[in-house]
């Protein structure tokens, strides 16, 4: 499918995006391609000018690019904004992404009685919901999901295949000889709107209470969140292990580490990639090492670089 570049301009104007444009608004699209293999006639997405090295062009005349607005970058034909990143994969997913009709329901999925589904959900192949279930309205689940107990779903999510939902977390009691009893939980999960799930996370039902993830919230591959915890509002959780009862602020954002049960984490934090957390983290603050130890404050709750 081609597409001008002022189709583009138009439809970024239509989300509010801001933005300038160079070069002639007539010019046509064919495609997309990354910067490192760029593909004549396609549109690609310019970071920074470190990324236009890494990738070795030997010109940007015949590149047509959304660029990262301030960047040292020129090119004949583009878009420079501020939230480039937003914009071009706004852009490929509106123009280029065929949007192939699945059934709502896959092959082998197993649904009890008590499961409660809005309107357009998509279950894939092989799934098992079985519990005193709800999923809101657009939430789509990958193929080979289980989510088990009392698990309630809110809209526009998208869950990744591999998931497991509601299962007991771990926790038990021990006597005098060491010998270990697993217990019961009887909480359940409750999951806001617009939540991202990635592929193999496990998020385990509350002891007691409910493990709450709130709205916005974004949890990468091989997660693991723990009974009772609580993750607020557009915090983002990346490969990493949080025990039980931890309670994070919103926009907080833990990558690739290990969190200590009962454990906060504030509002606007950054836990490094790698980090062991074993003390509360306060609003503003970024942590790193074994043990996570303060390097910085996060004051205007951006990504931070090291």
């Amino acid at each position: 499918m081609k597409i001008r570049l002022n189709d583009i301009s138009c439809y970024l104007s239509e989300l509010g995006i801001e933005h300038r444009t160079v070069g002639n608004l007539e010019k046509e699209i064919d495609g997309f391609s990354s910067i490192d293999n760029y593909r004549v006639g396609t549109l690609t997405w310019v970071k920074s000018k470190e990324r236009i090295q890494k990738a070795e062009l030997l010109s940007l005349d015949g590149i047509i690019a959304i660029v990262q607005e301030g960047q040292d970058v020129n090119v004949k034909y583009g878009i420079y904004t501020n939230e480039s990143k937003r914009a071009f994969f706004t852009v490929i997913e509106h123009f280029f992404t065929d949007n192939v009709s699945k059934p709502s329901i896959g092959q082998g999925v197993y649904l009890s009685q008590e499961v409660k589904l809005g309107e357009n959900v998509i279950i894939g192949a092989n799934s098992v919901l079985d519990g005193d279930i709800y999923i809101g309205n657009g939430t789509v689940i990958e193929p080979c999901t289980v989510i088990l107990n009392k698990v309630t779903i809110g809209e526009n999510c998208y869950i990744q295949a591999g998931v497991c939902i509601g299962i007991a977390g771990y926790g038990y009691t021990e006597d005098e000889y060491h010998k270990k009893t697993m217990i019961k939980h009887y909480g359940g999960v409750r999951i806001g709107n617009r939540v991202f799930i990635g592929s193999h996370t496990n998020i385990a039902r509350g002891t007691i209470d409910d493990t709450v993830i709130e709205d916005g919230v974004k949890i990468a591959p091989s997660t693991h969140i723990g009974h009772n915890n609580h993750i607020k509002e557009n915090a983002s959780i990346v490969c990493s292990i949080l025990h039980g009862s931890v309670k994070t602020g919103n926009n907080a954002y833990v990558a690739a580490s290990v969190v200590r049960n009962q454990i906060t984490i504030g509002d606007n934090s950054i836990i490094g990639m790698g980090s062991i957390v074993h003390k509360d983290v306060p609003d503003e603050m970024v942590v790193l090492g074994n043990p996570a130890k303060p390097i910085a404050r996060n004051t205007d709750g951006k990504p931070f670089k090291l």
